[in-house]
């Protein structure tokens, strides 16, 4: 017991309080993230929309986050990371109030492309301020502790808010926007002063591409990881409407949605702890086949029993896939334009965030659960396949 409280105190251990600052800016952001993982509840409840009709609306945040993304990259390599998470955070929080009054669909429909807009320019700024805020040995585990920030409180956010929703939907947007801008008010007052800038133009690293459109390693894994992301967004996209039609209730999905971000809370930190002596690549496109490994496990005849395992075993594939290929991202990327590339990595995740509910929503309602199963397994393989190609184009350089 000595032994493993002493491992987990060198897991967390080393950083610096400014990144710990700014992780406590990205647990607040995400306790309170309640809106996504219930909206396709709420718009068939409130509003009577179909599973694929739902998909398309959640599609559509998936547009706006993909364009948040991108001028988050871009506004972070300008007017600074932290700056840019106040604004961003700020916007959102008054957004998320203001669509808590909003009854009819063809006003929420377009309102919620506006929130993918301004949720989504937060993570590249996040990610980022976390990057730069810890000396370059202790940058994986920088951003592995601002991942257990954001999965810490992904653990609170729909857990309660599954409570909330059985009561009013409208209790959602209005929890989900207080958390915001207490995270905005925590950043503005703990971190006023420091506002990290890239260097200037003549003073980048010309070792690296200037742009992540231009870096053929960097766009192989976005290829390879939009694959990974489909499937793995299926739990909280189609899957709890899945889980709702099998008979389970929206608490139950809420504690259902808990058990992968307890699961990264607990043991992400220790194993890229252990994990940081080996190249990432590999341990990508294993955590990738792991994933897809772990949808399948939805296909045995156990109910409850084959979603909590399936749940706990994607959550494996999450521990060794997506911390070590944030870090990577930040390795190959340069001084530069790392705001760029942070951005370009969070448009790959609102990609999928656009894809995976229509695709996911499309093959549920017309081909059935054990169709959309299978499909996230397939996709995992050929994630894992395509970070090897990645590996290969790497080494040719």
């Amino acid at each position: 017991m000595r032994a493993l409280v002493g491992f987990y105190r060198d897991a967390f251990g080393g950083l610096p309080a400014r990144t710990w600052l700014l992780c406590t800016a990205a647990f607040l952001n995400r306790c309170g993230s309640m809106v996504v993982p219930f909206l396709g509840p709420y718009l068939k409840r409130d509003f009577g929309f179909t599973p694929t009709e739902a998909g398309y609306v959640v599609g559509l945040y998936g547009i706006g986050a993909f364009l948040g993304s991108y001028l988050g990259g871009v506004l972070t390599d300008r007017i600074g990371a932290v700056r840019l998470q106040v604004v961003a955070l700020s916007s959102s929080a008054l957004w998320m109030l203001l669509m808590s009054c909003f009854h009819v669909p063809w006003l929420v429909v377009p309102a919620v492309f506006v929130l993918g807009v301004l949720n989504d320019a937060f993570r590249p700024g996040s990610n980022t301020a976390a990057a730069v805020s810890a000396p370059l040995p202790l940058r994986r585990k920088a951003l592995s502790l601002n991942r257990f920030a954001l999965n810490l409180g992904w653990a609170f956010g729909p857990t309660i808010g599954g409570y909330l929703v059985v009561r009013d939907f409208t209790w959602m947007f209005v929890v989900d926007g207080a958390t915001c801008g207490l995270a905005a008010l925590w950043l503005h007052f703990r971190l006023r002063g420091w506002n990290p800038l890239p260097p200037p133009a003549e003073a980048h690293d010309t070792g690296a591409p200037a742009s992540p459109l231009r870096d053929r390693h960097f766009l192989c894994l976005m290829a390879a990881n939009l694959c990974v992301l489909i499937a793995f967004m299926q739990y909280f996209t189609t899957g709890p409407r899945v889980f709702v039609d099998q008979g389970h209730d929206e608490r139950m999905v809420g504690w259902i949605l808990a058990i992968n971000p307890i699961l990264i809370v607990l043991f992400e930190m220790p194993v890229v702890h252990a994990l940081r002596r080996r190249r990432a690549l590999p341990v990508i496109a294993l955590g990738s086949l792991v994933v897809g490994l772990g949808y399948l496990c939805m296909l045995l005849p156990f109910g409850l029993s084959a979603i909590v395992l399936a749940m706990v075993i994607v959550a494996g594939g999450e521990l060794l896939q997506m911390p070590m290929l944030g870090s990577h991202v930040n390795d190959i990327a340069s001084d530069r334009a790392r705001g760029a590339y942070n951005g370009a990595y969070g448009m790959n995740f609102t990609l999928a965030l656009v894809l995976a509910p229509v695709l996911g929503g499309y093959t549920y309602e017309h081909l059935g659960a054990t169709v959309l199963w299978w499909s996230c397994g397939v996709l995992g393989l050929l994630g894992a396949l395509g970070f090897v190609l990645a590996a290969r184009v790497a080494r040719r350089g």
